[in-house]
């Protein structure tokens, strides 16, 4: 039993780009800095402050600064305890969770294992988007063993556990608030964080006050943060250029290339961990006929529209899973399509369309690159019959839409934030998959996903992996489009910024002003 127990260890550091060892996490030096206050702009407001609520990395950019989570990545890749002072497997199916004595919520009260246990469990029983991160919990023997320790048992063997328990949207939060406010989170914002909500306007900005009572002495650095949300890409260069903001996230490819040679600002980037795809709802109309979602994909010219919107800002997506991650597939370039109008058209007929049909795309206003993505697209796919109307949402309402099953094609990216495919690859699981956004049901598929997330020997899995991505393009379920590229603009006194890869939710309490 204990060379079982120790495989699973084995698996869990070796499965992923990012966790390469694990660390506690210490206290902070003290820095001081030369301002007490900062400005931050990035490109979307969250819908809520719950959490659980929803995937999107913008809405995290903000809630990340409020609420923590068991585990963390620190600056250098590594898998760190946050919450969770630290954890053992007992057996194959036992984590042992060891949560950190003297946290304080933003109200006063200490974090207990309950509210732990309470979190994790809530995301299952309201049904949130959550969920899927804790799909393999049996929360029947879970249970607190004292005020200090968590049991989680898992109803297999998983050793991706600890890493889904990272992300962000699987933050804890408080029982006690929960309840009071009748599961309405957003009426009581209250966290462990580095950060305390003081006021927030809807559509406009955020303002965050450090927490005086952290749990991690030295940090936050600077006291007062403002995060204001801006759409468009251009305002938010000229943010950036003008000074208006210490810190300007998704500077758009049109405007990277000035600022990176302004010599007043400090442009950082980093390959993320995300690859966008050309997304094919196949609950609505005629995109379930695989002719058609054929005859979609011979109908693009991805490099064109690819080298049109974004330049050489990131990179043209060769396979589903992005550059780096373990277990993509090594040469997925069989399956990708060389533009061909003569047989879209063809497609299009035997599937009983030779006039073609109307069709939705959507993509979030914010995103410059991706809106002239779909306007490339909705020219090119024009010329074989298939008639695209490209409406740009906020995105609130473009999660939202998603969310609710109302896509058609739209462009969407799953980051691998655990470092390994399987991060990607089970979105596809229905019991998984948080929102209907490809709504393909595969059988083959789900058996052979389900028994890679419990193969523990790493080349058997990644041999599983290999698989999945191929069934993939053969059904033409998902376009790989675009591996991104990460980027912030620094006014040239900011120090301690980082590019969080794993879920593009930098952290701020790390941030200070040189003199």
């Amino acid at each position: 039993m204990k060379s079982r127990i120790k495989n699973v260890f084995v698996v869990i550091l070796t499965l992923a780009l990012f966790v390469t060892a694990f660390g506690v996490a210490g206290a902070a030096p003290i820095i001081t800095s030369a301002r007490d206050s900062m400005t931050v702009v990035t490109t979307t407001p969250p819908g809520n402050f719950d959490p659980h609520s929803n995937v999107a990395q913008s809405w995290h950019q903000t809630l990340r600064q409020i609420y923590e989570t068991l585990f963390d990545y620190d600056a250098d890749g590594n898998l760190i305890p946050v919450l969770a002072e630290s954890w053992k497997f007992e057996d194959n199916y036992t984590l042992v969770l060891n949560i950190r004595r003297g946290v304080k919520f933003h109200n006063g009260d200490e974090l207990k294992a309950s509210d732990v246990l309470f979190s994790l469990r809530r995301m299952r029983e309201d049904n949130t988007p959550a969920s899927m991160q804790v799909m393999m919990v049996d929360f029947d023997k879970s249970h607190v063993r004292d005020d200090y320790t968590v049991v989680l048992v898992t109803t297999d063997i998983f050793p991706l556990q600890v890493p889904m328990l990272t992300l962000p949207l699987t933050a804890i939060v408080s029982e006690r608030v929960y309840r009071e406010n009748e599961g309405n989170l957003s009426r009581e914002v209250v966290g462990t964080g580095p950060f305390v909500l003081r006021e927030f306007h809807s559509g406009d900005r955020s303002i965050l006050e450090a927490f005086d009572d952290y749990w991690r002495p030295g940090l936050p650095r600077v006291r007062h943060v403002t995060i204001r949300y801006i759409t468009d890409a251009t305002s938010r260069a000229i943010e950036a250029e003008t000074g208006g903001a210490d810190i300007v996230y998704a500077i758009s490819a049109h405007d990277v290339d000035r600022l990176r040679a302004n010599p007043n600002i400090n442009m950082v980037s980093k390959m993320g961990a995300n690859t966008a795809k050309f997304t094919i709802n196949q609950a609505w109309g005629p995109l379930g006929d695989i002719r058609v979602r054929q005859a979609i994909w011979y109908g693009l010219d991805l490099p064109i529209a690819v080298e049109m919107a974004w330049g050489n800002f990131g990179a043209l997506a060769t396979g589903i899973v992005s550059p780096g991650i373990d277990g993509r597939h090594p040469d997925l370039t069989p399956w990708f399509p060389t533009r061909d109008l003569e047989k879209s058209r063809r497609l299009l007929a035997e599937a009983g369309l030779p006039n073609g049909f109307d069709v939705l795309m959507t993509a979030n206003t914010a995103d410059r690159m991706r809106m002239d993505f779909l306007e490339i697209v909705q020219a090119q796919l024009a010329e074989v019959g298939i008639r695209v109307t490209v409406e740009g949402q906020d995105g609130v309402t473009w999660n939202t839409g998603l969310a609710a099953g109302r896509g058609q094609l739209s462009i969407y990216g799953y980051t691998a934030s655990t470092g390994e495919a399987a991060r990607n690859l089970f979105r596809w699981l229905p019991e998984m998959s948080e929102w209907p956004i490809y709504s393909w049901e595969n059988e083959e598929y789900f058996t052979m996903m389900r028994q890679a997330l419990i193969t523990l020997d790493r080349e058997e899995r990644n041999e599983l992996f290999y698989r999945l991505q191929e069934m993939l393009m053969e059904y033409y379920v998902a376009l790989p489009v675009w591996h991104n590229e990460l980027n912030a603009a620094l006014q040239p006194k900011v120090r301690g910024f980082w590019i969080m890869t794993s879920y593009e939710h930098h952290p701020l309490k790390y941030v200070y002003f040189a003199e």
